[in-house]
């Protein structure tokens, strides 16, 4: 087997472990204020009022997408 064959079959089964398990993208305050096109002062407002929920992590708060989604779809919700 020369060196090219191992890195193919090297990359194959990369692209079928990453095809197995969903991406899963983390955002700071920052990041995630930014992906809900707001301020980060308004995301604080809504994580007190507790309608985004965040994980603390030593003192800095993260989000997922999932999160992030959650919050989208019930603010669509209430808009509706």
């Amino acid at each position: 087997m020369n060196h090219q064959e191992v890195i193919d079959e090297l990359r194959e089964r990369v692209a079928r472990l990453e095809a197995g398990r969903p991406r899963r993208r983390v955002y700071n305050q920052k990041e995630a204020a930014r992906e809900l096109n707001m301020s980060v002062q308004k995301l604080r407002a809504e994580q007190k009022a507790k309608r985004i929920n965040g994980t603390l992590n030593g003192q800095i708060w993260i989000f997922t997408d999932e999160e992030l989604q959650r919050y989208l779809a019930a603010r669509s919700d209430d808009a509706a």
